[in-house]
């Protein structure tokens, strides 16, 4: 199965509904935290509720779509990956009754860098677990189901354990499943001034996907014991930094940085600037080089049936082209606190193709999946093989002189 223009031109027009969606009750920054590692060096967080299910319905609505009718080859491709898609799905919540589409809010991961060992780590996923959800686990994993208290707990027997809590699925370090388990367990403080504080700060604006680091001292002395004696950019960064965020948003980005010195906040101040110029010119000039390949088309007329397709469907492509892009002229909001020494970017958009290039990269990866998934005819089975019975050697017949040419 191949593809013309016409079928990946109306391939990308109909991918145009792919992208984040705005949660209208994202998770809380107590309940993202609540089963926080209070010394973490990584905080990571994904609501899957913004991206998951409203992409999953214009997944299922594309076979629906004139265009996708309109080619034979090109519906049972889309059909192709629906299956793809439901197979997995429908696996899970017949193994487990847990709906990945539906049952998923969001997930926060929690991770410790300890020296010359595997790093220490938490997660914590909400959604609708049901009480048996542990008791099928098991099943399929051959482990035990064990009670810590009035809750319930794999311990998988290599140091790693996941467990049900109020709800909320809890996966990690053994000791550090357990310590949350307890009737006495709270949840760490997460004020200004903590490594929990910094990633607080990140999930109050309620990304889509956030991560925050807030080296510890002993993380920081390990880097710089390794990394220390060549002086540059990134080993300042990490000698004078006090820690810091990057969230994508459904309609833009942003990020966030400590410094412990002014000098040290005016220079990242700086690379923010010229961060902004950057993404706004990646909008920008691969847009600018669009329309120009577009314009000079008509100067290629009748040489190809494929060119001569780009030309009937111009205003398609330059749909395309403002669909996936921006002009560059996203807001940009960069607020610099010399007292506290934060710097912190807000870069909003319609959405977040309009500021970050990448954020086309959800249609793109479609793409991909339908142009690699095409079917290929399946190569003929190998032939039986037939053992014949050995054949006994033949001998050779002995070569008779030659008749003597002449006297000697």
């Amino acid at each position: 199965m191949s593809f013309g223009i016409v079928e990946l031109i109306s391939l990308l027009l109909s991918l145009g509904g792919f992208g984040l969606a705005n949660n209208p009750k994202p998770p809380t920054v107590d309940a993202a935290l609540e089963y926080g590692m209070a010394d973490a060096d990584f905080v990571a967080h994904f609501d899957a509720a913004s991206v998951i299910p409203s992409n999953y319905k214009v997944l299922m609505a594309m076979p629906d779509q004139a265009s996708i009718k309109a080619s034979p080859e090109l519906a049972k491709t889309v059909r192709q990956m629906i299956n793809e898609v439901e197979g997995p799905r429908n696996m899970a919540k017949g193994l487990t009754g847990f709906d990945p589409v539906t049952d998923f809010n969001d997930v926060t991961a929690f991770a410790q860098v300890v020296p010359n060992q595997q790093p220490n780590f938490v997660v914590a996923v909400h959604g609708k677990f049901a009480p048996t959800f542990l008791d099928k686990i098991s099943k399929l994993t051959s482990t035990t189901v064990t009670k810590v208290g009035a809750n319930s707990m794999i311990d998988k027997g290599d140091g790693m354990s996941l467990a049900l809590k109020n709800g909320t699925l809890l996966v990690g370090a053994t000791a550090l499943v357990k310590e949350r388990l307890a009737d006495s367990w709270k949840a760490p403080s997460h004020a200004a001034g903590t490594n929990l504080g910094v990633a607080a700060d990140m999930l109050a604006g309620h990304p889509v996907f956030g991560v925050a680091m807030t080296l510890s001292p002993a993380t920081r002395t390990e880097i710089m014991a390794k990394h220390g004696a060549d002086k540059n950019f990134l080993t300042d960064m990490v000698q004078r930094g006090k820690g810091s965020t990057f969230a994508v948003y459904h309609d833009g980005i942003g990020w966030s940085w400590l410094d412990s010195t002014a000098a040290g906040l005016e220079q990242m101040a700086q690379v923010s600037d010229g961060t902004v110029d950057v993404l706004r010119a990646a909008q920008i000039a691969p847009r600018g080089f669009a329309k120009i390949a577009l314009a000079s088309l008509d100067s290629y007329k009748g040489r190809s049936a494929q060119v001569d397709d780009l030309i009937a469907h111009k205003a398609d492509l330059s749909k395309i082209i403002s669909q996936f892009s921006g002009d560059g002229q996203f807001k940009a909001k960069t607020d610099k606190d010399a007292k506290n020494m934060k710097l912190t970017v807000r870069l909003t958009g319609k959405s977040l193709s309009e500021v970050l290039p990448a954020g086309v990269v959800i249609p793109l990866g479609a793409i991909g999946f339908l142009v690699t998934s095409r079917q290929v005819a399946p190569a003929p089975a190998p032939l039986p093989s037939v053992s014949k019975p050995a054949q006994p050697l033949q001998p050779k017949p002995v070569a008779k002189p030659l008749p003597p040419t002449g006297k000697h």
